[in-house]
């Protein structure tokens, strides 16, 4: 079968590889459309994954094949596998803090993933597609579960106002989860054009360039205040340090992007205004409650999948979404 496998950095090859056996607890699956993330943009620059290992992490399949014990799926079955395989023994999984278990698998970055063919995983991590969730939609599943999970973090209540760092997939998922929350003002900070048009398309009430406004300046004209949350969705090390002076006195930051450098952290401003930060990682639970959003119209995948490719052409991909003028989104690998 063919298969995207991880071999270092900028060193991602599409080559045949073994196909693989379900044993007992496990089924083969056959994905269907696989999203590239922002984290493995990530590792295609520094390196970071399981070397050999096969990606993707966003994906949505058919059952191809059932293990020997498998009662629960059947040939023909649409789902998602989830993003985090727990080892529900320890300290933290008998918590129901799966995303800190200390014993953690992830497909398509410590284990093989959804870029391939086929691929095995346990029968338990996988859930369900509802009927009106198109396979395209559903390989969007587990950004949309990042997001709830940090969301249910944090005590965001109905008539609070929100503030976005970062319109990417992540990003416009948090704004429509605020708008989902209840927020009464949700606003978008976002420097590429197209992914603040898709922002406002999406519902914000008001998207803000910050190469040319001053964000805090436009929000607290737009809301009164300052925002009493930020979601810092950039990654980057710079806006993760200007969430410190950009949220009200009180409020909350919401940290969903992983920054890889060291975050110069404002502490006598964090003290003074008794700030809250949440920092989130990965989800699991959440899984079944995004796609239920997203069958239910409540959230909006479909417009956020900007364009499809081949297997083959995983590469182009990479490239494409490396380019900060990239029009793109959410690009689904088609296999």
């Amino acid at each position: 079968m063919k298969a995207a496998v991880f071999y270092g950095e900028k060193d991602i090859r599409v080559e045949d590889v073994e196909d693989p056996t379900p044993s007992e607890g496990e089924v083969l699956l056959s994905p269907r459309y696989c999203g590239i993330c922002g984290t493995d943009l990530d590792a295609w620059n520094r390196g970071m994954y399981a070397l050999g290992v096969v990606i993707g992490h966003e994906f949505s399949a058919e059952v191809v094949e059932v293990g020997p014990d498998v009662t629960e799926w059947k040939k023909g079955d649409r789902v998602v596998a989830n993003s985090i395989i727990p080892c529900k023994k320890c300290g933290f999984c008998r918590k129901g803090k799966y995303s800190l278990c200390d014993d953690l698998y992830m497909p398509g970055i410590t284990v093989n993933g959804g870029l391939a063919e086929l691929v095995v995983l346990p029968s338990d991590c996988l859930v369900s597609i509802p009927e009106s969730v198109t396979l395209q939609e559903a390989a969007l599943t587990e950004p949309l579960s990042v997001v709830l999970h940090g969301f249910n973090l944090i005590n965001f209540e109905p008539g609070q106002t929100a503030l976005v760092l970062g319109a990417g997939t992540i990003g416009l998922f948090a704004a429509q989860a605020a708008l989902v929350n209840g927020a009464s003002i949700v606003a978008v900070s976002e420097i590429n054009a197209f992914r603040r048009q898709l922002a406002g398309k999406l519902g914000a009430h008001h998207v803000i360039d910050p190469m040319k406004s001053n964000i805090s300046f436009v929000f607290e004209e737009m809301a009164g205040q300052s925002p009493d949350c930020v979601i810092e969705c950039t990654g980057a090390a710079s806006a993760a340090s200007e969430t410190f002076s950009l949220v009200r006195k009180g409020g909350t930051v919401l940290v969903l992007g992983i920054s890889e450098d060291p975050v110069e952290a404002d502490f006598m401003t964090g003290v003074l205004n008794e700030l809250t930060f949440q920092f989130s990682y990965c989800g699991h639970s959440e899984f079944p409650e995004a796609l239920n959003l997203i069958a239910h119209n409540m959230v909006d995948a479909r417009n956020l999948i900007t364009k499809e490719i081949t297997l083959d052409a995983i590469l182009e991909g990479f490239r494409e979404l490396m380019n900060p003028d990239s029009n793109n989104v959410k690009i689904l690998v088609k296999i």
